[in-house]
């Protein structure tokens, strides 16, 4: 049997915003999509960041208002190729302890997101189809 690969089960498509982003529309587009994090991308695309809930929890009491992204976001963003295979991975998620990998390809000595690989895709991927 072929080994899977992250593009077999990865989530196509990115949901993000730009670094300038008011803090208010990160967490309504959260909050409207019932995703777990945005990915934040640079004036041609590229990936520069990742915000999370547990980014923006902290300025619970906050005004949102005086914040933008790219102050809030997390700048080192680990990502995967679409073509790696699904264990690499799962091992990286494992090692570092995150719950989701931006997956990116390379444009112009860009990485642009194309993709996001969650712990969630993973389990479903491992329960089979229905």
């Amino acid at each position: 049997m072929a080994q899977k690969l992250v593009k077999h089960i990865m989530h196509h498509g990115v949901i993000g915003c730009k670094s300038d982003t008011p803090l208010t529309e990160v967490v309504r587009i959260l909050s409207d999509t019932d995703i777990h994090a945005l990915v934040v991308t640079g004036p041609d695309g590229e990936v520069v960041g990742l915000i999370s809930h547990m980014d923006i929890i902290p300025l619970h009491s906050e005004d949102l208002a005086q914040y933008t992204a790219e102050q809030v976001m997390t700048k080192k963003v680990l990502s995967v190729a679409p073509d790696s295979p699904i264990l690499d991975a799962v091992n990286v998620m494992i090692e570092k302890r995150i719950h989701r990998l931006v997956v990116t390809e390379a444009q112009n000595g860009k990485l642009l997101p194309v993709g996001v690989l969650s712990t969630t895709d993973i389990v479903r991927e491992m329960r089979g189809s229905k």
